[in-house]
């Protein structure tokens, strides 16, 4: 096997563990990536179209888009820490992961509202309806993890 060969089987077998190991998490960290960028480009054509590049701003942006992978990041750990405290007690939760795919989610709506905002600031058409559902959904997903946390509070303080 030459060393191209080898080099394809270490990043398919390595991406197939990560893959593995992530679950639904995987896609839905690819697609906010695919959003990020999205929302970045978008973001970038609506300034240059009203005459307002600012390297300072793009820059924050890039940063601000790097710190969502901490966000995720805390969402994870958290499924990590309920996950294995409650094996260690002998309790068995069915999921994988909860909060950081919902972190995930929230971000990746997040981002969409984002790039409707920045193409209606290029004064690109879209029926209204769209910007309405997808804040809904967020508003949905918020819930989603309030009633959770809300569930946390309820336990703890029957402790």
């Amino acid at each position: 096997m030459d060393k191209y060969n080898v080099i394809k089987a270490i990043l398919s077998g390595t991406v197939a563990a990560i893959s593995a190991k992530l679950g639904i998490l995987g896609p839905m960290l690819l697609a906010l990536t695919g959003v990020m960028i999205v929302d970045y480009i978008t973001g970038m054509l609506a300034s240059k179209k009203e005459n307002n590049i600012s390297s300072r701003v793009g820059m924050w942006g890039i940063v601000k888009k790097l710190l969502y992978i901490v966000v995720v990041g805390v969402g994870m750990l958290m499924d990590w820490l309920i996950l294995t405290t409650a094996e260690s007690m002998g309790v068995h939760i069915p999921l994988a992961t909860f909060f950081g795919l919902l972190v995930a989610v929230w971000l990746i709506i997040n981002e969409l509202i984002s790039i409707l905002e920045n193409l209606t600031r290029m004064e690109i058409p879209m029926p209204g309806f769209l910007l309405t559902v997808v804040q809904h959904f967020k508003v949905a997903v918020e819930s989603k993890g309030d009633e959770q946390a809300g569930n946390m509070d309820d336990k703890s303080e029957g402790e």
